[in-house]
């Protein structure tokens, strides 16, 4: 039970366009009536949650992705299959670094960042801009805003000649999605909207002041193709608002651009009284930026008997508990947990499609243990250190353990025990100047793990996780871990030496068989 990857682009596009057209409102069906605001907070709200295939996962508007959607502090938000009390994730979310370029002021060469999401949960910087709002909700679409609309980068198509969606900008954050899916509610079977930022000097622990970011979230999902009903998609895009400068957001969006300026003037009224400075009114450059997913999975309620690991060929990292129980609670459909696999608890993994500076790539992997051996970072100094691979023991930080990590990619991955894991995936590295923007694009994926690899009960740790990627050494040993995502085999098919995704043979159906139609489903846009 095998194969090999390959994309299947121009037919999954097809599939996309034909049920979006008939899934997604019309421009003229989504208006608010006359007179109406464009639309926030009459049906939106601040909590919700992703519920359009087999997974659940929970929101809030603040940054916070597969949260409890009742936002509790002690109960998970991601669940797998949706219904059941089968918890594959407590929360996740975006974490922001960078440095201020000469061009900031008094802010010139600080190093500051933000934690939309914290896994320590005290300094977490994110406050809402607008709610959340759900494609499924008839009562949402109804006020669908304009912001929220997929952005155009195609001005020939007729939803996009609209002013207030495209008109005269070809908006890039548009690019990532197919023509006919541009200037609609909804870009897949199921879409989530929200902004946030984390530029109110209010919320200012662990960092000397804000960064000056507004970040939109866009979730998707879709029961189709094969393997898609257990994926859940994020574009994270986010904005430079330094700048009170209306013409250097000319490249995004009019309705979009509205709201950043607003953001903007704020940005600048608070954090000048705060700090008694004067910013730049042109805004400043912050380079280089370093974005970061990251995560506290906590596969079953039993948290602290938690692995993680990472495959970089497919830039996908992955949580699960270390001997794949079978929790009295738990449901396991056979439709999903039959051969190849067994009943027990599986994987939930994190996969990079896109990076701001192009193909999903990750800068560095690191798992961090909740009071463990690799600590959370404690503040956004160490957040930068973290995230753009400058880890220096010298400031404080627990040494790698996966060789050089500018060479390996990974700094830090637990075998000396099961605990609370978690894990970041930083992206490559952006200059973003006054009013700019870059977009990092994120799938998660659940899959059961692969029969016939170890007895039932085995205590399974990581391995050594360079090896996904080494051509020599794969062809010697891959870890067990591995095997029970899916790894079957690995075929060099151009004679590079190089080890990529679409040379491996996976298991149908295993989170790294699913991890291709992710792929391949970005990829036809």
């Amino acid at each position: 039970m095998h194969s090999r990857f390959r994309t299947r682009g121009a037919t999954l596009a097809g599939l996309l366009v034909l049920a979006m057209t008939a899934l997604t409102p019309s421009l003229a069906d989504a208006k608010p009536e006359p007179g109406a605001k464009r639309g926030f907070r009459l049906f939106a709200r601040p909590l919700g949650a992703m519920t359009i295939n087999r997974v659940l996962c929970g929101l809030t508007s603040t940054g916070n992705i597969c949260v409890d959607s009742l936002n509790s502090s002690t109960i998970g938000g991601g669940f797998w299959p949706k219904g059941t009390a089968d918890q594959y994730v407590f929360n996740t979310g975006l974490q922001l670094a960078g440095i201020i370029a000469p061009d900031g002021g008094p802010w010139a060469g600080d190093t500051t960042g933000a934690f939309f999401f914290d896994p320590k949960g005290t300094t977490e910087h994110g406050l809402e801009v607008r709610p959340i709002h759900n494609s499924t909700s008839p009562d949402d679409v109804a006020i669908w805003p304009d912001a929220a609309r997929v952005p155009c980068n195609q001005l020939a198509t007729a939803l996009c000649s609209d002013p207030r969606l495209g008109g005269a900008v070809q908006d890039q954050v548009g690019a990532i999605y197919n023509p006919l899916l541009q200037g609609r509610v909804n870009g897949s079977q199921g879409d989530t909207w929200f902004m946030s930022w984390e530029g109110d000097p209010g919320l200012n622990a662990g960092r000397p002041h804000p960064l000056g970011i507004v970040a939109e979230t866009r979730g998707l999902g879709w029961n189709f193709p094969s393997g898609n009903e257990d994926i859940v998609y994020f574009v994270y895009t986010f904005y430079n608002v330094s700048t009170l400068d209306p013409l250097a957001y000319g490249a995004i969006r009019p309705a979009m651009a509205d709201i950043l300026l607003e953001q903007a003037i704020s940005f600048h009224a608070l954090n000048n009284a705060l700090f008694s400075v004067t910013l730049p009114v042109g805004g400043y450059t912050i380079d280089p930026l370093y974005a970061a997913f990251a995560t506290d999975m906590d596969v079953t309620t039993d948290a602290g008997s938690n692995y993680a690991s990472v495959n970089l060929p497919f830039a996908l990292g992955d949580t699960y508990h270390e001997s794949f129980p079978r929790p009295t609670a738990w449901t396991f459909d056979p439709a999903i947990f039959s051969a190849p696999f067994f009943a027990g608890s599986g994987f939930v993994g994190v996969k990079y499609l896109q990076s701001p500076t192009g193909p999903g790539e990750i800068q560095l992997y690191s798992n961090t243990i909740n009071g463990g051996a690799f600590g959370d970072p404690q503040n956004t100094t160490q957040l930068f250190r973290y995230l753009s691979g400058g880890i220096s023991t010298a400031a404080g930080d627990a040494p790698c353990n996966n060789g050089d990590p500018a060479l390996t990619r990974i700094c830090f991955v637990n075998n000396a025990s099961s605990a609370d894991m978690r894990f970041f995936q930083s992206s490559t590295p952006l200059a973003l100047g006054p009013g700019s923007f870059g977009s990092i694009v994120v799938a998660y994926i659940f899959a059961a793990p692969v029969d016939g690899v170890v007895p039932s009960g085995t205590s399974v740790a990581p391995g050594n996780a360079t090896i996904m990627g080494n051509a020599a050494a794969m062809t010697v040993a891959v870890p067990d871990q591995q095997r029970l995502a899916g790894y079957l085999g690995f075929n060099d098919i151009n004679s590079d030496g190089i080890v990529t995704q679409d040379e491996f043979v996976v298991v149908p159906g295993s989170l790294v068989g699913k991890a291709p139609t992710a792929q391949a489903g970005f990829n036809a846009k």
